[in-house]
């Protein structure tokens, strides 16, 4: 499976997600970014964390930000299931190191270049779902699988 031109964003998120080793983010981006795996392309998507607190507008976006370096990781995507257009993919960080991530998206393609919907699962140690965070954003076209 290969999937391209993929990019979703969370707005700022006035309440952080906490995520292992005492992470917490404010705002999320992922984009599919090209990758191999020998000779055989694989999915892969850089996460962006923002952890910076910032001060919003009266339209909720975000002003004056404190200045803390964003942390940027690296994973492979595996389709889990597909349904109704809808996908959920496995986010994969290397080694098993990093939270239990699922990518749901809503729906599996539009047309020309409608926003996609999705919404990002995370899940704690023990597999209990922590945290539903929606997420929006828009591809070149529909995600290619």
């Amino acid at each position: 499976m290969k999937i391209r031109n993929l990019r979703l964003e969370t707005g700022y998120l006035v309440e952080p997600i906490p995520l292992p080793r005492g992470i917490a983010t404010h705002q999320i981006q992922i984009e599919t970014i090209d990758g191999t795996d020998g000779e055989q392309e694989t999915s892969r998507v850089r996460i962006s964390l923002d952890p910076n607190r910032c001060t919003v507008d009266s339209f909720g976006e975000a002003k004056a930000c404190t200045k803390v370096a964003p942390i940027h990781l690296e994973a492979d995507v595996e389709l889990l299931e597909e349904c109704d257009g809808k996908q959920l993919l496995a986010v994969k960080f290397e080694g098993g190191n990093g939270p239990a991530v699922r990518i749901a998206l809503l729906p599996l393609c539009g047309k020309g270049n409608e926003a996609i919907v999705a919404r990002l699962l995370i899940f704690g140690e023990k597999g209990e779902l922590r945290a539903i965070v929606p997420m929006q954003g828009t591809s070149a076209g529909c995600v290619v699988v």
